[in-house]
């Protein structure tokens, strides 16, 4: 007999699938990740009051990260703007609009405008992460903040793998296509 899997049932199937057929309809890059429970666990375990998070698409891995952190304020960063407008909707849909603050345009300018060293969690799960975005997000996060870091496996380079395991600069664990990690140092 196989036991039943242990994860928690996803109170966001709904908009998981809505992502899905949204992002077949329109051939964009609206992808969802996979393992939002993992991102709720994360938060939840790092007791997350801030996190900041590149790439909403309609606003699946926001939720599950707000679900995660019940008390947290959440930056999100998306460039399509009908993305932007359908995660605003989803969000106040769920509840949790007052908390989760979208913000259009590109990562690398966002990022500039939030507080260096405030945030207790990030995801990246925009596109194929850069060093620059992961070094931007390590500037938001606060010493011992969690770093979630999704496409790890789209053609990464080197540069970015060598600062992931630099072990003065991180704690990483390689889950597949997904890395997490810990900041360490100032």
């Amino acid at each position: 007999m196989t036991p039943e899997p242990l994860a928690t049932p996803d109170p966001f199937a709904a908009l998981y699938a809505e992502t899905r057929r949204h992002q077949a309809a329109h051939g964009c890059g609206a992808y969802v990740y996979r393992a939002g429970e993992l991102l709720g666990v994360l938060a939840a375990s790092a007791r997350a009051r801030r996190i900041v998070e590149v790439g909403t698409a309609l606003g699946y891995s926001a939720l599950w990260l707000a679900h995660g952190a019940a008390n947290a304020t959440l930056d999100t960063i998306e460039a399509d703007a009908e993305h932007v407008r359908l995660a605003r909707a989803q969000l106040a849909r769920h509840g949790v609009g007052e908390r989760v603050r979208v913000h259009h345009g590109r990562a690398e300018a966002v990022l500039a405008t939030l507080d260096a060293g405030a945030y207790d969690v990030a995801f990246f799960d925009g596109f194929t992460p850069t060093a620059a975005i992961v070094t931007s997000l390590r500037e938001r996060l606060a010493p011992g903040g969690v770093l979630v870091a999704a496409n790890m496996t789209h053609g990464v380079g080197d540069n970015l793998r060598a600062e992931l395991a630099d072990p003065a600069r991180w704690l990483t664990a390689s889950l597949g296509e997904t890395a997490v990690s810990v900041k360490r140092g100032g």
